[in-house]
């Protein structure tokens, strides 16, 4: 048995000889360890760390030459087994001249010489120096670790020194600016202004691409750039359409004295002028829908003799305002559409005033007998547009007396007029000029006389809305090659507004 087990035993060392992991764990095995787990005591291993060594209490340095020499052997030992530990670590020796205490870190990143929490509670009392630049305060200032993000981003430096720099203010985190963000102070522009080297003429120029908003803002700069800002020309234009105007703002806008004025579906407030009037420039009006009293209203148009196109479609009126209306000799264009409040009166001032109108709509004004006697007796002659859709009194003598008043009328709409016969009809053939007829809804007429509208030469359009079923209408077609049927259901005569456009009142812009 004894002679087996020794050739196992031999046979065991041949294969671990033949393997070198094996033959060096067995080199090894005779070397002791060194490991810092091997330490007994918890000093031995902070010195080891380096603590000790790199932060020698001050009484220490007091007494060193009074050191045993098996004590600074000890120490060279423990030096060189923290350098095996960690060789970045730079050791002082414990017996070399050491920098006085609560230094203050700098900047540059590196490795720590701060003071650690055990070592500094065997630190001497402070000097007074060191009270007066701590100033007795924790928070004031404090040290920080180099290694940490604080201490690699920030710069600082003594109290001493903040007196003659920028102040700085202290928080819980650390010494940072007073201001984090520091406004610019703003100083006043060097040199000359370029526009004092200006002339008016061209600052004018500039000001005319400026809108209106922005312009009136320029008023208040300086005393010339209001001057210059006042010039008419920049203000030959107002679209004031879906706006509130405040009391007596009314005034404000005919002092800029403008051209062509949009006040359409506008509130406009109380404007009780008792000043002689002054006449104004605005030449093209438009008051539809808008909100307005009559006194403010009648002042308005009493300011405006030049008047040349006017539109108060659904505007209360009363016969002092049609008599203004008739004041204004060159207009050419009225729209009084769904206007309320007109009588036979004002409906005479208008027509005996205004001699150079060209283009009326009364559409669905609740005319009366009387009231439409007057419109065909004293229609001026050189009228080429008419709309009175909505007088269902409206007879067949009373259009006759039309086409004689009216011979040069090139667009008639009499929509709606329920009363019309045959008679009508025929006497509508003597317009030889007419280019736009229409006659929707007036059921009165028999579909088949429409087919001697033909003989009208000029005539284009014709408009037969809600008359004659679709089978009809294409017989009517195939009679009248030459007119087309039914290509516009509204009336645009003398409306200042067709469709969507919303930025021109009869063509004209409205805005620059």
């Amino acid at each position: 048995m004894s002679e087996t087990h020794a050739e196992e035993e031999v046979q065991v060392a041949a294969e671990e000889s033949d393997c070198p992991r094996k033959r060096a764990r067995l080199d090894n095995s005779s070397k002791k360890s060194w490991s810092l787990m091997d330490r007994r005591t918890d000093q031995e291993v902070l010195q080891e760390m380096g603590v000790s060594l790199l932060e020698p209490d001050d009484h220490e340095g007091q007494c060193e030459t009074n050191v045993p020499s098996t004590v600074h052997h000890k120490a060279l030992k423990r030096k060189r087994d923290i350098e095996n530990v960690n060789p970045n670590v730079i050791v002082t020796s414990p017996f070399s001249p050491k920098s006085p205490r609560g230094k203050i870190c700098s900047p540059s990143p590196g490795p720590s010489r701060i003071k650690s929490p055990k070592s500094a509670e065997k630190s001497k009392p402070l000097q007074c120096t060191d009270q007066q630049i701590l100033e007795t305060s924790f928070v004031d200032e404090y040290l920080i670790d180099e290694e940490t993000p604080l201490a690699q981003v920030s710069s600082y430096m003594p109290l001493a020194q903040m007196g003659q720099s920028k102040r700085r203010c202290v928080t819980p985190l650390g010494v940072q600016e007073e201001l984090i963000i520091s406004r610019r102070t703003k100083t006043e522009p060097e040199g000359e202004d370029a526009f004092n080297i200006l002339s008016d003429e061209m600052i004018l120029s500039v000001f005319r691409w400026l809108p209106k908003r922005t312009l009136a803002n320029c008023m208040l700069v300086c005393k010339r750039w209001h001057r210059v800002a006042y010039d008419e020309t920049l203000w030959q234009r107002l679209d004031l359409g879906n706006k509130t105007l405040n009391k007596d703002a009314l005034g404000r806008i005919l002092d800029r004295k403008p051209l062509i004025v949009r006040l359409a579906s506008s509130e406009i407030g109380e404007w009780h002028v008792t000043t002689p009037p002054s006449p104004s420039r605005i030449q093209y009006l438009d008051l539809s829908v808008c909100s307005i009293d009559y006194v403010t209203l009648n002042c308005l148009i009493e300011r405006c003799p030049a008047l040349k196109k006017l539109s108060l479609e659904n505007v209360p009126v009363n016969d002092e305002t049609c008599e203004l209306i008739g004041k204004c000799t060159q207009l050419e264009t009225l729209n009084l559409t769904m206007a309320q409040g007109i009588t036979m009166k004002g409906l005479m001032s208008i027509l005996k005033g205004c001699l150079c109108l060209q283009s009326l709509n009364i559409s669905w004004c609740c005319l009366s007998e009387s009231t439409l006697e007057v419109l065909v007796s004293y229609l001026p002659q050189k009228l080429q547009r008419l709309n009175v859709a909505g007088a269902r009194i409206l007879k067949d003598d009373m259009v006759k007396q039309l086409v004689s008043r009216c011979p040069r009328l090139l667009e008639l709409d009499l929509s709606d007029c329920s009363s019309l016969s045959e008679d009508a009809l025929q006497a509508l053939q003597s317009l030889t000029r007419l280019e736009h007829l229409a006659l929707s809804r007036c059921y009165l007429l028999p579909p088949h006389r429409l087919t001697k509208l033909n003989c009208m030469v000029a005539l284009q359009y014709l408009e037969v809305w809600g008359m004659l079923p679709s089978a009809s209408l294409n017989a009517l077609r195939a009679a009248l090659p030459a007119i087309q049927l039914n290509q516009f259901m509204f009336s645009a005569i003398a409306r200042p507004t067709v469709g969507t456009r919303r930025t021109s009142v009869w063509g004209l812009r409205t805005r620059d």
